[in-house]
């Protein structure tokens, strides 16, 4: 059965229905818009007319006729408001300021080193808090200024709650990281697992806006935000993506989450130590907890078999988990990201070639590419826009 929808919610879904038909053209029309969005022109030219007055839309001049009046043209004003995305990470925190149409206003990075052990939690949250104002202090003036903080977090996460109930590195369990921020700053703040921020922000740099996609982000662990019909899935309790503890070895190593053989033991950093040992190299050499993976590369770069190897069996690694997401979902395109596709010219081709042999021969096509070292920041900030000004689930039934 559909819920019964009143008429001042009803307005409002309009209202968002029109903006993002905007938002996602160049330019447009009151009569394209009723044309293509199925609403009358009546509640059409109502609803542009209040947009326009609150500084959302612009009129732009005549557009050209086939017959009877020229329409006049519409433009999205995408600096109309800004909204905050910070991609907190084990060893890093990255802020940006995007406008409304995901451009970026405002970028910095600060390294976290040593958030570990006791007071990490305290530390953490004051190192965010700080670069957010920071960010708010940078934010451009604007008609409806900021609409909100997104904070993209590694680990479980309940967007609903704001809860991290685990967080790498830290060993405090369910941290109201959400209500701790908002505390101290005046603006709304949402909270969303970073793969999840990945996986949106990818999809606010393609053409597409109902494409499938599967985001995985490696590091330190590793975690799939997806995609489906252009919406984020998060699935029943927010925990969806977890590939990274899916089962790839069942009578391999030791997990932290306690099972046995789980991809994320030999696909991510921690595994690298493991491989570069076994190639006959001594990963003592590498400080495990400064820049670790730029170190490695460096070596590799100058041509260090030991690390080369290390990194191209973690390649093939990678490459059996992504060849499962693929062939469980099947979606248009992946894309990785997190600290090691910063190696991507070592394991790139191994992925590659470990989703030649292990996928289905219809989905050998199924490109693969590095994502943007903005995607996790960026897409934190294009969830706030998208739950506040273009949310339509309330009609859902």
């Amino acid at each position: 059965m559909f819920q019964n929808v009143d008429a001042p919610a009803m307005r409002r879904i309009n209202k968002a229905i029109v903006l993002q038909f905007i938002r996602d053209h160049r330019t447009t029309s009151r009569i394209d818009i009723a044309q293509l969005t199925g609403l009358n022109k009546a509640t059409v030219s109502y609803i542009v007319d209040e947009l326009i007055s609150e500084n959302w839309v612009e009129e732009i001049g005549y557009g050209s006729s086939s017959g009877g009046r020229k329409p006049i043209l519409l433009r999205f004003n995408a600096n109309a408001a800004f909204a905050i995305g910070v991609d907190v990470q084990t060893d890093s925190i990255k802020t940006v300021v995007c406008n409304i149409r995901h451009e970026l206003a405002y970028k910095a990075e600060r390294a976290t080193p040593g958030i570990t052990g006791d007071g990490a939690k305290a530390r953490l949250l004051s190192a965010i808090i700080e670069e957010t104002r920071r960010a708010i202090a940078a934010t451009p003036t604007s008609a409806h200024g900021l609409v909100g903080v997104g904070l993209a977090v590694p680990g479980l996460v309940n967007a609903d709650s704001g809860q991290v109930h685990y967080l790498p590195g830290l060993p405090d369990r369910d941290w109201a990281l959400r209500d701790a921020v908002a505390q101290q700053i005046s603006v709304p703040v949402f909270c969303e697992n970073d793969a999840n921020c990945g996986a949106w922000g990818e999809l606010t740099r393609g053409t597409a806006r109902r494409e499938n996609l599967a985001y995985v982000s490696a590091g330190a662990g590793i975690g799939v935000g997806l995609i489906i019909a252009g919406q984020l899935y998060r699935g029943s309790n927010g925990l969806a993506g977890e590939f990274g503890h899916t089962t790839i070895m069942p009578m391999g190593e030791r997990c932290p989450c306690g099972n046995y053989g789980c991809w994320e033991e030999y696909a991510s950093e921690r595994s690298l130590l493991r491989y570069i040992l076994e190639a006959g190299g001594d990963p003592a050499t590498l400080d495990r907890d400064r820049g670790f993976i730029d170190q490695l590369l460096n070596e590799a770069q100058a041509d260090n078999r030991a690390c080369i190897r290390a990194l191209n069996t973690l390649g093939q690694y990678l490459g059996v988990g992504i060849a499962n997401i693929v062939n469980a979902l099947n979606p248009d395109r992946i894309s990785l990201g997190g600290t090691l596709s910063r190696a991507a010219t070592f394991i790139l081709p191994e992925i590659e070639r470990s989703m030649g042999y292990r996928t289905l021969s219809q989905n050998r096509t199924i490109p693969i590419s590095i994502a943007s070292a903005n995607s996790v920041a960026i897409g934190a900030a294009a969830l706030v826009v998208a739950q506040t000004l273009f949310d339509t689930r309330s009609v859902i039934p």
